[in-house]
């Protein structure tokens, strides 16, 4: 603070600097407004009571001046960094971040060649796999009707050692933790918008089952996305998230929907919960039948279980959010189907049209690999509502396009030439990771250099090979590698990425 022009009959006016928000920085203005206005207080030493009552104010200013930062940075979309208010503030747009996606895979099954006649998978049948690094599998159910097959219109398989069984291809699963049955949600009291959460997280979407009994039995209701448009007489709810993916169901206020009478414990829920990354397990480790299936002699997934996505991070909500309230949840353009795909849970999403009323969507499930059937047939569902009435949806699988990367690498003394090989080739990987990359991506040779020339202990380093299967140079003019509209860029088999030369640094022990 300083003094302004000086006014008659009055002491000096003061300018007030605000950016003075920080304890050190309240500490110091107060102090010299002291000597302006106390010029008889000069003993400014810590033990001075007088300088305790200020440093007093100061740490209390710094932390309301915090708060109200804090206030106003969670107020805006691009500034917010609590979850719970990226969720309140997308929710004016009409936007609810994304939950947990459960992965999928499609299972083969071996039954007896000797076994004849009909056999049945049960809906609910249930598939583990073990989870490298963890005690706890990951489960997969098969969530259709009862399957029934007769086993004698089945291909024969042979396998290595000649021995004949049947094969069916293929059986859809789910990704599930558990099923929860009659959980007892709560007891209505008959008042307005009741709130009542689920004991477990996190519900996979679409399979809440709500029931209510006020005189005549449980019966089922009705979920919406939003209760706006629901009469008084509704029996519809509305399920919401709140920050922690704890799932809360909300009633009518009788004029949106009816609330459910008074009756004690009259509300259960029949739900299944589960998703997120750990779905997306290997090919090949699916290998065990947890329910019992007649004849059933061995089952596996061919390739990997793909579609399991955590919870929406803020930093994409933030940016995602936006782009789909243009959307206004209507597929009309192309970037439209990109948006509402990726909404629904697809890693990554490209549309163009084919013809004038038939559009192509790529789509790369979470985790990388191919959209299994079950996620096929689940986003043609999704594009039901949205598309217009005569556009035809083909949903097509993604071209990974392999890249080598080949060089010599220049290793600093007193560094074990092995670990920082290995170092700098995990950087490149990192580069062509799933989630680093993109249909129809543009790769840089510019940052290979920098990712390699980042780890600690390289001194140099030189790529002589930077190419796809189909390149027919080693190095691109350029020093640009460009993909098709169907392609994702990834790294090549396990010696794609590799230094052929390492010279320098230490022997490791």
């Amino acid at each position: 603070m300083s003094e302004g022009p000086e006014r008659t009959g009055g002491p000096p006016a003061l300018r007030v600097d605000y950016t003075n928000k920080d304890y050190e920085a309240l500490r110091s203005a107060m102090l010299e407004v002291a000597r302006e206005r106390l010029p008889e207080w000069t003993d400014h030493s810590p033990n001075d009571l007088g300088v305790v009552l200020v440093e007093l104010f100061a740490y209390m200013g710094d932390i309301l001046l915090h708060y109200l930062d804090r206030v106003s940075g969670e107020s805006y979309l691009p500034t917010a960094l609590e979850r719970e208010s990226v969720l309140h503030l997308l929710r004016l747009i009409g936007y609810e971040l994304r939950p947990p996606q459960p992965a999928s895979a499609d299972l083969t099954l071996l039954f007896h060649s000797e076994e004849a006649g009909p056999i049945t998978i049960p809906t609910g049948a249930v598939f583990k796999a073990e989870r490298s690094g963890s005690d706890e599998p990951v489960r997969f159910r098969f969530e259709r009707d009862d399957l029934t097959v007769d086993l004698s219109t089945l291909p024969l398989h042979r396998d290595d050692e000649g021995t004949e069984y049947r094969r069916l291809d293929t059986l859809p699963v789910v990704q599930v933790d558990g099923v929860v049955e009659g959980e007892i949600v709560g007891s209505s009291d008959g008042s307005a918008s009741q709130r009542f959460r689920l004991a477990r997280r996190p519900l996979i979407d679409g399979t809440l089952e709500l029931r209510v009994d006020e005189g005549a039995g449980p019966r089922l209701w009705t979920p919406q996305d939003t209760l706006l448009h629901s009469e008084g007489t509704d029996r519809h709810y509305q399920v919401v998230r709140d920050g922690d993916d704890d799932a809360w169901i909300e009633f009518g206020d009788g004029r949106h929907g009816r609330p459910p009478s008074r009756g004690r414990n009259n509300i259960t829920a029949h739900y299944r919960v589960g998703g997120g990354r750990k779905g997306n397990v290997p090919p090949g480790t699916i290998t065990e039948a947890v329910t019992s299936i007649d004849g059933l002699e061995e089952v596996w997934n061919e390739h990997p279980a793909s579609g399991g996505r955590d919870a929406e991070s803020v930093q994409e909500a933030a940016s995602r959010g936006p782009r789909q309230f243009r959307t206004m949840e209507r597929a009309v353009t192309a970037s439209d189907f990109e948006a509402l795909a990726l909404r629904f849970g697809a890693g990554k999403a490209r549309a163009r049209g084919a013809g004038w009323n038939r559009v192509e969507l790529f789509v790369a499930p979470a985790g990388g690999g191919f959209p299994t059937d079950t996620l096929k047939e689940e986003l043609r569902e999704e594009f039901r509502t949205k598309r217009m009435m005569t556009t035809l949806v083909d949903i097509r699988d993604p071209r990974y396009e392999r890249v080598f990367i080949e060089g010599a690498l220049y290793v600093e003394a007193y560094y074990y030439a092995d670990q920082i090989r290995q170092r700098a080739e995990d950087a490149v990987r990192a580069l062509l990771d799933f989630s680093n990359v993109r249909f129809a991506d543009r790769l840089y040779l510019s940052k290979v250099y920098e990712a390699i020339e980042a780890v600690e202990g390289v001194r140099a380093v030189s790529v002589d090979r930077f190419a796809t299967p189909s390149s027919r140079r080693r190095l691109p003019s350029d020093g640009i590698l460009s993909f098709g509209w169907d392609q994702i860029p990834v790294a090549g088999h396990a010696a794609g990425i590799r230094f052929t030369q390492v010279i320098g640094g230490e022997d490791a022990p």
